[in-house]
């Protein structure tokens, strides 16, 4: 009886390079921030200012920001920055869906949708920085 080996290229040379820090402080903050910072209402007293972008360039800048956040969900998964294999990925998984959700809504010019949404990112990142970072250093909850 012979045996038959299927040969199998082998897999690509994948290697975390950033730190899990420099992921979450040059990829998934300022994203997240351009997200939430580019839809909302502001109420002052006689007036009220809706924000939103208004521009193709500014839903770009919402879309790529958002393509940033789901690719941040793939990279925090990768072996050398994942913490665990458990509840880190689930909330690792959390990011890329808000990320992807949020790409489908900028791609659709839909501002009520990016704010919902926007919302959504919010509480995947809450999610995992209670597990992993407020849960081992409570200080570092901040009151505003």
């Amino acid at each position: 009886m012979a045996l038959l080996v299927a040969c199998q290229p082998p897999p690509p040379p994948i290697k975390a390079v950033a730190t899990l820090e420099e992921v979450m402080h040059h990829m998934v903050i300022p994203n997240a921030q351009v997200v939430w910072k580019s839809v909302g209402t502001i109420y002052t007293p006689g007036k009220v200012e809706e924000i939103q972008p208004r521009t193709e360039e500014e839903w770009l800048n919402v879309e790529a920001s958002a393509t940033i956040l789901t690719e941040a969900g793939n990279l925090l998964m990768m072996q050398g920055r994942a913490i665990d294999r458990g509840p880190w990925i689930e909330r690792a998984k959390a990011l890329r869906e808000a990320g992807a959700s949020l790409q489908q809504a900028a791609k659709a010019r839909d501002v009520a949708a990016v704010f919902e949404r926007g919302g959504h990112l919010f509480d995947a990142c809450q999610g995992c920085h209670f597990q992993y970072r407020f849960e081992k250093d409570p200080s570092t909850i901040r009151s505003h």
